[in-house]
């Protein structure tokens, strides 16, 4: 029988171990191949990193036939900057894994906070009606920053259209995390979805119950993000990959409910991709030079900007 505390590299879990058997050994990436019956402590730190990989920790982990989750008072990699322990993190998701999908026998973690579903999963409205109704996608264009709820060019157009109007709207947020909001939500035959197509550059990050949109912006105003997610991956092409698949996604689910969608390009241009969707209108600066005018906040679009986009997005739909 092989029991393993595992925690990290201070004296606390060694303490724990010996007291549970005087006999416990220190495993390090010296002497894990050596281990056989009886009662050991280690931590994903006394191991080398093995480009992030670990192999040599897990297969400590997964020789044990008794896994003892040993956290201490504090971490000693935490960065108090952004309450970030990479030893605890993932400590916990190896122990996770194994408990969940190779049924290892592993105690003390039941009091471990699991991510809460009910902010990972929340929608940012729901349906208003019965009857067919509009819907709008979007980032902080889409959900108005800088002018009156009644300015913002969803609400002209649910006024012109005589519809009820949903707003799946964030400030900052992504195309990935626009299309997770569509595809979960209540749209049914005979709706109108207009989405505005933010820029490629953003990404959804969820840390400590709290879903962060990644952008430019973001990295500006916290710089505990550039040491968890260095900025270069805003840049990187595989978030391009990822923005065209969720486009494609929206659009066939739209097909097959017989939901009516417009694609507006307001801070993507999808004919820089050679994307060519008969519902695609692009709103994009560069078509219409600039802004017309700014918003109370200065940053984003104002009243006249929102007015045109409406009549183009209108345009589109008739």
């Amino acid at each position: 029988m092989i029991t393993v505390f595992v925690g990290d590299i201070d004296s606390s879990i060694a303490a724990t171990a010996k007291a549970h058997d005087i006999n416990a050994t220190l495993v390090t990436q010296k002497n894990f191949k050596r281990i056989s019956d009886g009662t050991y402590y280690t931590s994903i730190g006394e191991f080398d990193d093995d480009e992030g990989l670990h192999y040599d920790f897990l297969t400590v982990l997964k020789k044990a036939d008794i896994l003892i989750y040993c956290p201490p008072a504090q971490w000693s990699d935490l960065d108090e900057n952004n309450n970030n322990s990479y030893i605890k993190d993932r400590t916990i998701y190896e122990l996770l894994n194994l408990k969940c999908f190779e049924f290892k026998d592993v105690r003390n973690i039941d009091n471990i906070k699991l991510p809460n579903l009910g902010s990972m999963l929340e929608l940012a409205t729901t349906r208003q009606t019965e009857s067919p109704q509009l819907w709008i996608a979007g980032c902080s264009i889409s959900h108005g920053m800088g002018v009156e709820p009644d300015q913002r060019y969803g609400q002209l157009i649910a006024k012109e259209l005589d519809l009820p109007v949903s707003f799946l709207t964030k400030p900052g947020s992504s195309i990935t995390w626009a299309a997770d909001q569509i595809l979960r939500s209540d749209l049914r035959p005979g709706d109108i979805l207009v989405w505005g197509l933010t820029a490629f550059e953003r990404l959804p990050y969820y840390k400590e119950d709290t879903l962060w949109h990644l952008n430019s912006l973001t990295y500006k105003e916290n710089s505990w993000v550039n040491v968890v997610v260095p900025i270069g991956r805003l840049f990187e092409k595989d978030l391009i990959y990822h923005a065209i698949t969720d486009i494609y996604k929206v659009v066939n689910f739209c097909n097959k409910l017989n939901v009516k969608l417009i694609l507006a390009g307001i801070l993507s241009d999808l004919n820089h991709y050679t994307i060519d969707f008969d519902n695609y209108v692009c709103l994009c600066y560069t078509s219409n030079k600039s802004s017309k005018d700014l918003g109370k906040d200065k940053q984003h679009p104002g009243p006249y900007q929102h007015k045109w986009y409406a009549e183009q997005i209108l345009g589109k739909l008739k």
